[in-house]
């Protein structure tokens, strides 16, 4: 089974998060990366709010791996302003993503659901095996704090994998009864 984590960061929690999951379960990883960078501070604070608010679409550089070519794919976002990263529009309109088992995570400085919900519905035409939100790991006050989120995620991530994979086996068998 191939298994890919594909996401974007602003701050390094939502890719801290990735490299997580990647490292459990054996996958690749792919950072949507902004040509114009942002950051959670400042004016781009103020713009961060606006491409949000108005829905406006970032431009994103190429990436190295296409999320088709996977049978497994976990989505990975920062929350901002209950929503996800709108790097995730950009690519939603250059790549569809459909009949595809996914597994979405965000990463927040609350326990807000929201932005799940929203990215989940934009992947209506996959199976969406489970969410997952964690409060920001990288600015906890101590490292054991932060390995306990990471440690929590990755277990998640690998529940979703093992899940996957049973699918992708009763799948197979289902082919092969069709067939003979």
């Amino acid at each position: 089974m191939k298994v890919l984590v594909l996401y974007t960061t602003v701050d390094g929690n939502t890719e801290a998060v990735a490299n997580a999951i990647a490292e459990k379960t054996g996958a690749d990883v792919s950072k949507i990366v902004r040509v114009n960078k942002r950051h959670a501070y400042g004016i781009d604070w103020l713009r961060l709010w606006f491409e949000v608010t108005f829905k406006r679409h970032p431009g994103i550089f190429p990436f190295k791996h296409d999320p088709r070519d996977y049978d497994l794919v976990f989505i990975g976002t920062p929350v901002w302003f209950n929503r996800y990263n709108p790097a995730f529009d950009t690519l939603f309109q250059v790549i569809k993503i459909y009949d595809r088992k996914i597994a979405l995570f965000s990463t927040g400085a609350t326990d807000k659901q929201k932005a799940l919900d929203k990215l989940s519905k934009k992947l209506q035409d996959s199976v969406i095996l489970g969410r997952y939100h964690c409060i920001e790991p990288i600015f906890e006050d101590d490292e054991e704090s932060t390995k306990k989120i990471l440690d929590e995620a990755a277990e998640w991530a690998q529940g979703i994998a093992d899940t996957a994979a049973k699918m992708i086996e009763e799948e197979e068998c289902e082919r092969r009864k069709t067939i003979f």
